[in-house]
Formats: structure tokens, C-alpha cells, sequence
């Protein structure tokens, strides 16, 4: 069975490959908790000062999270993937072709960096399954692109090419497909070999207690959790996933 994360180390810039390219690089349960724990372990042994993460191959950076087959336990190895993520200490670059769709979307949101390619593309169309990103996934992309875009991408779930992406401060950079490898490689050599990697990881995690000093209240928390399971166990959440995998309009009832 081919492994769901491919890992490749050279110097101090660590490469991290979602690979299910048959799946558009979409993360099932396996792949969630591969991906967590690789950046726990990097994070242990302390070595590498960039992380490139990416999909593989060119059509897709990730699609989100596999619906096929999708349980509670996958939600559960989501959370623990992003808070991976979240709290690893050095620089990372999301190189992005393709979709970035869903969780993929906040996989690229999380980063620190995004790079895309020309035929990169950005949505997080969960209301179009009766469903909702969750709300910590909106507080980081209220926090990247600002309410206004915010609102653009999720209220209408629609997909957003990587120039509109450009122009709301979603990607970093846009360059051809075949330049993209060169973009980040040399964005990735310039933080890891000509940074001091104490200084960059400090910046960072100031950066991180910098947003973090806006958390939500308790109370806050507590009713935002409530709405999002409401939303979860509707009706309308059933149908949508079911009218995607049957490939026919579902069919809301707004319950």
C-alpha cells in the first residue's frame, strides 16, 4: 500500500506530500493522522527550519477531507492534523496547484506562506452540501483575507480562480506551474540558510500569541460549537453528501 504522506529531507527544508493523487490528494482518516504526526516528529527532532508542504502531482494541492467513508474518527484526526500544523514552530510553504478545497483551503490558510500556480484554484463550498466550515476555519481566513472575502468565499461557496485568490490576499505569489518549484525552493534555501532559525521561530510564535490574544470568549465558544452541531446533524447536511455521491442537485429543506 502506498504511503498516504511522503516525506523527503534535504539540508534543513523538509518536503511533506499529501499523496492521493487519484483522490485529488482529498484526506481520509489515515492521511490525517500521518500528516500529524509527521509535524509532531519533526517538531521533536528540531532539525529542519522550513517545511514545504504540497500535493501530489499538478492537479490538485488538497480537495479536502474524503467523504467516502468519512466517521466521527475523522473529524478527530482532523483536528489533531491541524492543531499539528498550527503549532509547528518553523516557517512552512503551502505549494499549491490545483484545488485547495475545504480542509484543503484551511491546510493553505494555516500555513505560513502560499504559492501558487496559475492554475490554482480556492473555495470552501461546504454550504452547497448543507454543511458549514467550522469555526476556527473561519477565524483563520477572516484573519488572512479580511471579513469582507471572508464572507465571498463562504457564503457563496463558490470556487475562486488564483487571481481573484491574488487579489484578496490569499496567495503570497503566483507563478507559472513550472515555475512554481523554483518560487518556493528559493523562498524555502533563503529562511533556512540565511535566516537564524532561533529568530524566525520566535518571530513566528509571536505572531501566532499576537492573533491568539483575540480568542473567543468561553461563553462565545460554547455557542458557536452548539450552532455548528446543529448544522452538522440537519437534514440538509444528510442530503448534501448523499446528492454529491448519487451526482444529482440536493434537494434543502433549510432543517
Amino acid at each position: 500500500m502506498a504511503e498516504e504522506i511522503l516525506k523527503e529531507e534535504e539540508g534543513h527544508i523538509c518536503t511533506l506530500t499529501i499523496n492521493r493523487p487519484e483522490k485529488k490528494n482529498a484526506l481520509n482518516e489515515a492521511a490525517l493522522l500521518q500528516l500529524g504526526g509527521v509535524l509532531n516528529e519533526l517538531k521533536e527532532e528540531g532539525r529542519n527550519r522550513v517545511v514545504v508542504l504540497r500535493g501530489s502531482g499538478e492537479k490538485a494541492f488538497c480537495s479536502g477531507v474524503d467523504l467516502a467513508g468519512a466517521s466521527v474518527n475523522t473529524i478527530t484526526a482532523l483536528q489533531y492534523c491541524l492543531e499539528s500544523l498550527i503549532n509547528y514552530p518553523a516557517p512552512v510553504i503551502a505549494m499549491i496547484y490545483g484545488y485547495s478545497i475545504g480542509a484543503g483551503l484551511d491546510l493553505a490558510v494555516i500555513a505560513d506562506f502560499r504559492l501558487a500556480a496559475e492554475n490554482a484554484c480556492f473555495g470552501a463550498n461546504l454550504v452547497k452540501l448543507g454543511r458549514i466550515y467550522y469555526y476556527t476555519a473561519i477565524q483563520r481566513l477572516i484573519n488572512l483575507v479580511g471579513m469582507g472575502a471572508a464572507k465571498e468565499m463562504l457564503l457563496t461557496g463558490r470556487l475562486i480562480d488564483v487571481r481573484r485568490a491574488g487579489e484578496l490576499g490569499l496567495v503570497n505569489r503566483v507563478v507559472s506551474g513550472a515555475e512554481l518549484p523554483a518560487a518556493v525552493y528559493s523562498l524555502a534555501r533563503e529562511m533556512a540558510e540565511e535566516n537564524a532559525p532561533l529568530a524566525v521561530k520566535v518571530t513566528k510564535r509571536m505572531i501566532s500569541k499576537l492573533i491568539a490574544d483575540r480568542k473567543l470568549s468561553p461563553a462565545v465558544e460554547k455557542e458557536l460549537k452548539a450552532m455548528a452541531e446543529a448544522v452538522h446533524w440537519s437534514k440538509d447536511a444528510a442530503e448534501g453528501p448523499l446528492a454529491f455521491v448519487e451526482k444529482r442537485k440536493p434537494e434543502f429543506k433549510g432543517e
